[in-house]
């Protein structure tokens, strides 16, 4: 399936919005002092995370998997784009 340029641009902003959603979840679960609180801003990462995931997936079934910056092993993501 072809895919227009206009299409094309609404999946990058798509992209951009999941990856910026995932690495404010991991910065305030990171500030958070509340153990069910960071667990549930956490989740919520996870779930943008996979979202991104997905995209890319559907765009390139073939490619691997290019992942957004991990929050596990104390790596955080960079905030700027």
């Amino acid at each position: 399936m072809q895919l227009s340029t206009k299409d094309l641009n609404y999946l990058k902003d798509e992209l951009s919005w999941e990856l910026l959603a995932f690495k404010k979840c991991h910065h305030y679960a990171q500030e958070s002092q509340d153990p069910q609180i960071k667990q549930l801003i956490d989740q919520v990462g996870r779930m943008h995370q996979q979202h991104y995931q997905q995209i890319l997936t559907h765009l390139d079934p073939h490619a691997t998997m290019a992942a957004p910056p991990q929050a596990q092993a104390g790596v955080n993501p960079s905030l700027s784009q």
